[in-house]
């Protein structure tokens, strides 16, 4: 049973998102690696900051550079782990909260990807 409807507010507040996922990589018959194949998808979902309140509490597990990704609709679970694009800064898709049949949306943590991490995203159009 479904409480809460936020799927017209989510709506109103959601952007295109560049999300991009990869296959798992598979060793060929000769033992090399072979990485898997790269695909590049567009979701539509609002994205969030957390609450101070929020970030503080967490014990460390959130930092204030962490969204939340708000969608009316799932996020394939081969998708978990992508990296999601927005205002030219990375993120990686690492939980989902369980509440979509009280809520009508799905709800997704991003983690911020560092600038020191070793891969860096540069939207160069």
């Amino acid at each position: 049973m479904q409480y809460f409807d936020f799927s017209s507010l989510i709506e109103q507040y959601s952007v295109d998102l560049k999300v991009l996922g990869e296959s798992k990589g598979v060793y060929d018959d000769s033992g090399e690696y072979v990485a898997g194949e790269k695909t590049e998808y567009i979701f539509h979902g609002a994205i969030v900051a957390f609450s101070e309140n929020k970030v503080y509490r967490s014990e460390g597990q959130l930092t204030s550079q962490d969204k939340l990704l708000i969608m009316r609709e799932p996020i394939d679970r081969a998708l978990h782990g992508a990296k999601v694009i927005h205002d030219n800064r990375q993120y990686r898709i690492e939980s989902e909260l369980e509440n979509a049949e009280f809520t009508g949306v799905y709800q997704y943590t991003l983690k911020y990807v560092s600038a020191f991490d070793k891969e860096q995203y540069y939207d160069r159009s």
